[in-house]
């Protein structure tokens, strides 16, 4: 068994290399096709940097009626560095996106949890001619562990590191049909032994599918995925209490229908079936949905809307089977003056899982939380480079078993300095009118 495994993940690795093989001479032959024109293309280009203050209530997520006494509040400061580029070869549709941030963080009262928060992602968009099109695409993401419950005796410094890289390569059948084939390979990496032996994850996913797009832009596309989980590092012990992995397979059909130049809805339904490497028993069938729509009301002001009700990707430390996520979620976005805008969000969710017990048989328990959170955003452009922003999120989560709840809090003020070397254009997806550079940035943020 363990030998077809790794046949499959060696076959698997082996059409990854050779669909970034192909990505690659789609490269080579767009920078070939851009020499000529490079003179007529503009790179745009950002620079960030600034300083952020935190204040954080119960950052190890306590619950409401624990006296532990590092269910407290701290404050915490970071100085933060930013840049993009978006550079076209040649021109928009075949073009590179570059974006890094980096923030030290500095904990006043907490200051084991000192760290470098790192953001990085890299993209190559490419067509070649008329037939042909693909996507590179490179990902690094460390950031503070989400912690729940705290870590006795003493919370450690967690930082997990996600690495994911993507090669997508689509044959387009006429000017309306084309068939991308997408492969994606993700490693997570955890600092603390007692969380790397057991969840260190390497995933390797293909997905094939036929798209197709109107003349009104609007989108429908069906296809297959499958995911490869491996946990390379558990012990015979983990294996017994937790698997040594699983394979996910997922029939779905995705829409984007633009209803109007200002409304776009949203839809995607899939049928997902996990198979463990070890423990048949455990094998389950999971249906994943959403729908929404992103509204421009006004050229000042933006409503999104989502519900779902989907198997949620498990990329913290945990026991859990599986989670199934029921929510839904609501963000408006308002220009109320040229240099002013508020966000805010509102979400409620419902997470129904299947945890395992760890010991020398297989057994399993259930259970359900209930998280809702709100947060309000307000920007202020004090000069065209000179921004303010200040930020408060609240987030609580109820365990419906145990009648406990865990609620934590968050008030951010930054205050950043940035420079762009061409001005953007104002459209619905670029409300603040910032290159597509500075635009990167605020994505990545």
């Amino acid at each position: 068994m363990n030998k077809r495994r790794d046949d499959t993940l060696s076959a698997t690795k082996r059409i990854c290399r050779r669909l970034q093989r192909l990505c690659l001479l789609g490269l080579t032959l767009g920078l070939a096709s851009a020499l000529p024109l490079t003179a007529n293309a503009t790179a745009e280009y950002a620079l960030q940097g600034g300083t952020s203050w935190y204040r954080i209530f119960n950052p190890f997520l306590y619950s409401s009626s624990d006296p532990n006494p590092l269910k407290a509040s701290d404050t915490a400061w970071s100085t933060d560095i930013r840049a993009a580029l978006f550079l076209p070869l040649p021109t928009e549709r075949s073009h590179l996106e570059l974006t890094a941030s980096a923030s030290q963080m500095h904990y006043n009262f907490f200051d084991n949890l000192n760290y470098t928060k790192k953001q990085f992602e890299g993209m190559y968009v490419w067509e070649y001619d008329t037939w042909i099109r693909g996507r590179l695409r490179h990902r690094i993401d460390d950031r503070l562990y989400s912690y729940f419950g705290g870590n006795s005796p003493a919370p450690q410094l967690e930082v997990p590191h996600i690495r994911e890289d993507q090669a997508e390569l689509a044959l387009r059948v006429s000017s309306r049909f084309d068939l991308p084939v997408t492969l994606t390979q993700q490693t997570l990496r955890y600092m603390v032994p007692s969380n790397a032996q057991p969840f260190n994850m390497d995933s390797n996913a293909a997905q094939v599918a036929i798209r197709y797009e109107s003349g009104t832009k609007s989108t429908l596309s069906a296809g297959i995925k499958r995911t490869r989980v491996n946990f390379p590092f558990r012990s015979a012990t983990d294996i017994v209490a937790l698997d040594s992995g699983y394979t996910d397979q997922e029939l779905f059909l995705d829409t984007a229908w633009r209803y109007s130049e200002d409304t776009v809805v949203i839809g995607h339904l899939g049928t997902v079936s996990r198979r463990f490497a070890t423990y048949a028993d455990r094998n389950s069938n999971l249906i994943s949905a959403e729908i929404g729509a992103d509204w421009h009301y006004s050229p000042k002001t933006t409503f999104i809307a989502r519900i779902w009700d989907q198997p949620q990707a498990n990329i913290e430390a945990s026991n859990r089977l599986y989670v199934v996520s029921t929510g839904i979620l609501g963000r408006m976005i308002w220009q109320s003056t040229p240099k002013t805008r508020f966000s805010l969000l509102a979400s409620l969710e419902n997470q129904k899982y299947q945890s395992f017990i760890s010991g020398t048989t297989v057994n399993d328990s259930s259970g359900k939380d209930r998280i809702s959170r709100l947060g309000l955003r307000f920007d202020y452009d004090i000069t065209p480079r000179l921004a303010l922003r200040v930020e408060g999120t609240r987030e609580k989560t109820l365990s419906t078993g145990s009648g406990l709840d865990y609620p934590q809090s968050m008030v951010q003020i930054s205050i950043s300095y940035s420079f762009e070397n061409v001005p953007g254009k104002f459209t619905f997806e670029n409300q603040q009118g910032w290159n597509r550079a500075r635009q990167q940035i605020e994505n990545l943020r």
